[in-house]
């Protein structure tokens, strides 16, 4: 495995890590449908944790992390800013580790961005025509 295709695992793993936290402290505000969303969006970024961790070897797995600086929503359009937020940035990421890759892991992370901008818009984000930098 490259530097490069490490580098950007990792940097996935940090993303789908503060996507974690993120659901975590947005969900509390979430109702109803909303919710369900979001738990179904913590699930999803919880088994990605585990896909992309299976990618690296045991000596270069990064270690967890600690906590992130996030303003705690104190309602339902607070939470939904935040999501859709995490949810573009994490996309982004993706996208570089698209860039990292080929073949399977290359489809893999594509669809991925994909999936992560989808939820951005059910959030409220603005659609882009490919998230990245």
């Amino acid at each position: 495995m490259s530097d490069a295709t490490l580098d950007a695992l990792i940097a996935a793993i940090d993303g789908e890590s503060a996507a974690v936290y993120a659901y975590g402290v947005a969900i509390p505000r979430l109702s109803g449908s909303l919710g369900d969303l979001a738990r179904g969006g913590l699930a999803a970024h919880r088994l990605r944790i585990v896909s992309l961790r299976q990618r690296i070897p045991v000596a270069d797995q990064p270690a967890s992390a600690g906590g992130f600086d996030v303003d705690t929503p104190t309602d339902a359009t607070q939470a939904a800013s935040l999501l859709a937020g995490v949810e573009v940035r994490l996309a982004a990421v993706y996208a570089d580790l698209a860039a990292a890759t080929t073949g399977l892991e290359r489809r893999d992370a594509v669809l991925s961005a994909r999936e992560c901008a989808v939820r951005s818009v059910a959030w409220g984000g603005e659609p882009q025509a490919f998230p990245g930098r």
